[in-house]
């Protein structure tokens, strides 16, 4: 390992791994960060709690175009890596069925043992600045505004997710001024907004159930969970787990719908036998009460409505074949996807720059000594501590091969 000197440019939790790595292998280290200090993203994670990785840890939990290159980075850094790379920053790790967080579940722990070690390893932090360019000069980097040259530099300034309006779009612009292609990007892990005005109806209600995705009418992927609902979108892991495709195919114009199966755990018989024998047994109540106790009253409202009954109707008075249509909606109720929510709002980003252009160590094949780590890389992963993995592991991939 050489003296290198090294620009790590973007202090999230890439950043600040690729900065620690590096200067932990001799390297000198400058971390900028155009906020006024480092790390501020990493604080929301998992609702604060921070979930730091997954045990259940390939690439098939990732959305990528080159699952055998994620593979790669993720073998350099695993799951086992990173649990000890935060046991010797002093975060214990608890283990919940499977799902990683600090023992403390809060991520200002794990925030504050990142910060301690920058510092504990001289690493040069400078805030509230904003890297507007890096030239190639003299066989090295050029950070604009700043007159020292580096060996090295890794980029690693994150993305368009949990920023304002406007904001993070000039890591883009740095990336495609350096010759790199920025793969479309789009919101992900995030609420979809929909058409239909009986959600206002159902805002706040939680259940769970099987959400299939449906672009231009074909079957695109099923997820299953809580399904949550807001005033005008369906929300919750399984559909930020759907988010990313939708918004692929809203960007393409393709009429995008979401359809729900409150019943998941049976097969289509199991519960064609259960309406009908619920019809038998309950045949003389009213219609809201024959449907008590199978979902949500809400969600039983809102289905009476839908098929223009009244709550106080008589299920004999309604009769066994519609009774029969209407239960065989809740395996299939169907919401109109128009948009996603707003990069804002979103957890992370899908798009960036391609791995087909860098090296298996995320280096540049254009421009040698230049390295991406992060979201500004197309690759991201589901719920569930991929993400942040994926930080580290890059991170580390890239820190350790511009040291050498």
């Amino acid at each position: 390992m050489g003296q290198n000197k090294i620009a790590v440019v973007g202090a999230g939790a890439a950043g600040m791994v690729a900065a620690i790595t590096a200067a932990s292998y001799d390297s000198e280290v400058t971390l900028y960060e155009k906020k006024a200090r480092v790390g501020q993203k990493l604080l929301v994670t998992g609702n604060g709690k921070c979930n730091l990785s997954n045990k259940k840890m390939d690439a098939g939990e990732f959305y990528t175009a080159f699952p055998e290159r994620v593979e790669k980075i993720l073998h350099k850094f695993s799951v086992n890596d990173t649990i000890d790379f935060f046991d010797k920053l002093g975060v214990m790790i608890r283990d919940k069925g499977g799902y990683l967080y600090p023992y403390s579940e809060q991520a200002q722990v794990v925030l504050d043992a990142l910060r301690l070690t920058l510092s504990e390893l001289k690493i040069k932090v400078e805030c509230e600045y904003e890297v507007e360019a890096v030239v190639r000069k003299n066989g090295g980097f050029c950070v604009h505004g700043n007159e020292n040259l580096f060996d090295k530099v890794i980029i690693t300034c994150g993305s368009l997710a949990g920023q304002k309006k406007g904001a993070g779009k000039s890591g883009y612009q740095l990336v495609k001024s350096l010759g790199h292609q920025v793969n479309e990007v789009v919101p992900g892990l995030c609420k979809l907004k929909c058409r239909e005005d009986f959600l206002k109806a159902l805002a706040g209600v939680r259940c769970q159930a099987k959400l299939t995705l449906f672009v231009n009418g074909i079957e695109k992927q099923a997820e299953s969970g809580e399904l949550q609902f807001v005033a005008d979108a369906i929300s919750g892991i399984p559909i930020f787990q759907l988010s990313r495709t939708a918004a692929y195919a809203l960007l393409k114009d393709s009429a995008v719908t979401v359809k729900a199966d409150f019943f998941p755990e049976m097969t289509d018989a199991g519960y064609e036998d259960f309406c009908l024998n619920r019809l038998d047994s309950f045949q003389d109540k009213t219609i809201i009460d024959f449907l008590l106790g199978m979902t949500n009253k809400k969600i039983n409202q809102v289905m009476i409505s839908l098929y223009g009954l009244k709550q106080s109707d008589k299920v004999n008075d309604i009769g066994k074949e519609k009774m029969v249509r209407l239960l065989n909606e809740y395996r299939k109720l169907s919401f109109t996807v128009v948009q996603t929510d707003s990069f804002e709002n979103a957890q992370v980003c899908a798009g960036g720059v391609s791995l087909a252009e860098l090296s298996d160590n995320l280096e540049s094949l254009t421009l040698p000594g230049l390295f991406f780590a992060g979201e500004i890389v197309d690759v991201d992963g589901r719920c569930g501590g991929y993400n942040l993995q994926w930080a580290w592991s890059s991170g580390y991939a890239a820190g350790n091969e511009a040291s050498k």
